[in-house]
């Protein structure tokens, strides 16, 4: 967690000079994807944000792999639980921080491009990483599957709120909702849903 929130502490300075640099405007971004409408039934779905789902859940997909099937994922594991212990059994610390990195950067990626073709690039679309923190808060910080549940929970209910709710409060219920939901998670189910619970002995 220091570590988060110290390379969230740099983005934000890295960000500023960039800004300062090269203007905030917003760029548009084509994938080649056309944003037509396909209709289920009565229900009409946006052709991006299919493909969009498709791709994120071959990610996951491909990182629940990576993380539990291979002889890297189980190493990566373990520096995350003891980084002394991983030392102790001569995994090497450096090259896991090389992988970890190449790892997020891809993820990192292919977000940023899914959602920068979407909404427009602009160096403000690195916030979007915040919503992060509450989803990995309710699905808990040791399951993808949870991630993924998380970010649906954060999701429908995100929309659900803003129509249902929204109209008694004047709206604006979405830029909070996630944080208000990661702070009940926290008081009731600190783990979240799909987390390890931590056990101290004394």
């Amino acid at each position: 967690m220091t570590l988060f929130m110290a390379t969230l502490g740099l983005s934000y300075l890295v960000e500023a000079v960039a800004q300062g640099i090269m203007g905030s405007q917003v760029r548009a971004l084509d994938l080649g994807i056309d944003d037509l409408p396909i209709f289920v039934g009565d229900i009409m779905i946006s052709q991006f944000d299919l493909i969009a789902a498709g791709v994120a859940l071959a990610l996951g997909i491909a990182l629940t792999l990576l993380f539990n099937r291979t002889r890297i994922g189980i190493q990566l594991r373990g520096v995350a639980d003891d980084t002394r212990a991983a030392l102790s059994l001569g995994i090497d610390i450096n090259r896991i921080w090389q992988i970890v990195w190449a790892v997020a950067g891809i993820v990192g990626l292919v977000a940023g491009l899914l959602w920068g073709a979407r909404q427009g690039v602009q160096f403000s679309l690195s916030l979007v990483v915040l919503k992060a923190l509450p989803v990995l808060i309710i699905g808990g910080f040791t399951s993808i599957a949870g991630a993924i549940v998380g970010g649906l929970i954060v999701g429908a209910g995100e929309s659900l709120t803003e129509t249902y709710i929204g109209p008694f409060l004047g709206g604006g219920i979405t830029p909070w909702f996630a944080y208000a939901l990661a702070l009940a998670f926290l008081l009731i189910r600190p783990a979240g849903l799909f987390g390890e619970r931590q056990i101290e002995r004394v």
